[in-house]
């Protein structure tokens, strides 16, 4: 029992199935499509997408009042942290410690990039400036902490 082994004159095996021209023609249009789809997002403008930082995890506010009280609070939340980790013994393996000082150290400078991008206006700079103040003397502080714990 042979199954279509249609041979022609010169030997060849010959397929009745030609090339459907509706096949040519649906492949095509979605090889366009696909094509097409694969460059709409440089079609879509930049300027709608909210909120670019500088980093990850920088986070500007549009009212520069609310980017104080937020960066204020979360700063006082590192240092109540890092007085915790102190005031709890200094662990004995100083590498978890000076991994614990290297994220608060990131953490105070994505903060202060933050109060860098708030834009205040003239009533509540000092407010700023005093803040931005703190933060660099707590980076100090942090730099100058790792320094004696690894000593």
């Amino acid at each position: 029992m042979t199954f279509g082994n249609n041979k022609g004159e010169d030997g060849r095996i010959s397929n009745k199935k030609g090339l459907s021209k509706k096949g040519i023609l649906l492949t095509c249009m979605i090889l366009a499509a696909i094509f097409a789809a694969s460059f709409t997002v440089w079609l879509i403008p930049g300027e709608n997408v909210q909120n670019q930082g500088t980093s990850n995890m920088t986070i500007t506010f549009n009212d520069p009042n609310t980017t104080l009280i937020s960066t204020k609070s979360q700063f006082m939340l590192l240092q109540s942290e890092v007085q915790n980790q102190i005031n709890g013994t200094i662990p004995d393996n100083k590498t978890y410690f000076n991994t614990f000082i290297d994220a608060s150290m990131a953490l105070n400078n994505e903060l202060m990039l933050t109060l860098l991008n708030g834009n205040p206006d003239q009533s509540i700079m000092p407010d700023y400036l005093k803040l931005m103040s703190e933060m660099k003397n707590y980076s100090q502080y942090l730099s100058d902490l790792k320094n004696i714990i690894t000593n």
